[in-house]
């Protein structure tokens, strides 16, 4: 009994060494396991940024025109969000006055990261 608690402790230990944090702890887990194998995907990539700084329009203008939520449009401007509304997509292109496809674009990446 003694013995198998000492591997465990040894083995925990080894564990901690070898991946110093989390996140390179979990990517070994899923790269080794196969629940993880990279691949290629897509990205939805939103010029609300470039569209803006071509008009010389503030988020806040935006917000204050429209009444989207000013959080939202930060997500939008630095492309963080993670999902996003209908309406606030609807409103935002008739605010600008332009089609969805000139706000957002798919884009092909060459590998998708776990963390």
């Amino acid at each position: 009994m003694l013995a198998s608690l000492f591997s465990l402790q040894k083995n925990q230990m080894t564990y901690r060494r070898e991946f110093s944090t989390h996140k390179t702890y979990c990517k070994h887990f899923f790269t080794t396991t196969g629940l993880f194998a990279p691949k290629r995907g897509f990205m939805i990539k939103c010029h609300l940024s470039r569209i803006l700084g071509e008009r010389k329009q503030k988020i806040a203008e935006v917000a204050r025109d429209t009444g989207i939520n000013r959080n939202t449009l930060h997500r939008l401007y630095n492309e963080t969000a993670t999902r996003v509304e209908l309406d606030v997509i609807d409103q935002l292109c008739r605010y600008l006055d332009i089609q969805v496809g000139e706000l957002f674009e798919v884009v092909e990446h060459a590998d998708q990261q776990l963390l």
